[in-house]
């Protein structure tokens, strides 16, 4: 866990005149507050969750060298540095050309809008060049689509992941199982997931989810996420598991904590192999059963 100057936070609650209960009145609460905002903003521009602690340590002290920043947060200084010249290169963070030189973080709009820009670029790349590519490939491709031997992937990285899922859920018009942590829920908020759990609700297909918390704050994350039902459970693992009844599986590896802040950590397993996929959505099944319900309302 980051280290957090929790008395300057406490400090700057009382000059403004905020009320304390808004943010917890513990210092582990304000900690756990910090994180689960840098762990939103992480999850909506695709940085990795520590990438997006050191942005958003450096909007709370202000401009700082890279050693005090090391030192503020408790992480080595060598990869403290490799984060930051990453963050200069995608915009979030400029550094000054005195010495010591000093890490100025770029305002939160300019670095969204940056983000967006990038992305629209690339979206624009492919659209242009797509049917292009297409029609390139098949002209080297001689085999025919389509097997019947059972398929075996191992997926790294948490965008790989969420896109797999995504495209698996739009093309579904089933049963879909998720079981899975409030925390990944809420990183799955802010990919492409509602969107397609959308179209697949809209094709005739349900969607229900087993997640381990109901905290009145994260209700909101649980809502948009526009799932069939959800319910609250206790998980099987630390991991993530996806049930396409008995078609497709999605199995995560288990995740501490740690993982948070790496997440090309995250690795899962995606197979139509029919045992395996009848084994886990009979899992899914029975965890849903003894599943209590979540008000949403």
């Amino acid at each position: 866990m980051i280290g957090i100057n929790t008395k300057i936070i406490l400090e700057s609650m009382q000059q403004q005149d905020l009320d304390p209960k808004n943010f917890r009145k513990s210092e582990l609460g304000i900690i756990e507050h910090v994180n689960d905002v840098s762990l939103e903003f992480s999850s909506m521009l695709g940085l990795e969750f520590q990438a997006g602690q050191i942005y958003m340590t450096l909007l709370r002290v202000g401009p700082t060298t890279t050693g005090a920043l090391a030192k503020e947060m408790k992480i080595d200084r060598n990869k403290i540095y490799r984060v930051i010249e990453d963050l200069v290169s995608a915009g979030f963070v400029s550094m000054t050309i005195s010495s010591p030189k000093l890490c100025i973080p770029t305002d939160p709009e300019n670095a969204i809008e940056l983000v967006l820009n990038k992305k629209k670029k690339e979206i624009d790349k492919i659209n242009k060049f797509k049917k292009e590519m297409i029609q390139k490939i098949d002209g080297v491709i001689t085999a025919p689509f389509g097997t019947s031997i059972p398929t075996f992937r191992v997926i790294q990285g948490l965008n790989n992941v969420y896109s797999s899922i995504g495209i698996s859920i739009e093309n579904s018009s089933d049963v879909v199982y998720i079981v899975t942590s409030i925390k990944d829920i809420i990183r799955m908020y802010h990919s492409d997931i509602p969107e397609k759990i959308k179209i697949c609700t809209k094709n005739g297909g349900k969607v229900f989810v087993i997640t381990n918390s109901d905290e009145k704050k994260m209700l909101p994350y649980i809502k948009r996420l526009n799932a069939t039902e959800v319910k609250i459970g206790k998980l099987p693992s630390n991991g993530r598991i996806l049930a396409f009844e008995n078609k497709q599986m999605f199995m995560s590896d288990s995740t501490n904590v740690n993982d948070f802040m790496d997440e090309s950590s995250d690795i899962s397993l995606c197979t139509d192999a029919t045992e395996m996929t009848h084994n886990i959505t009979k899992l899914c099944q029975f965890l849903w059963e003894v599943s209590t319900p979540i008000n949403l309302k």
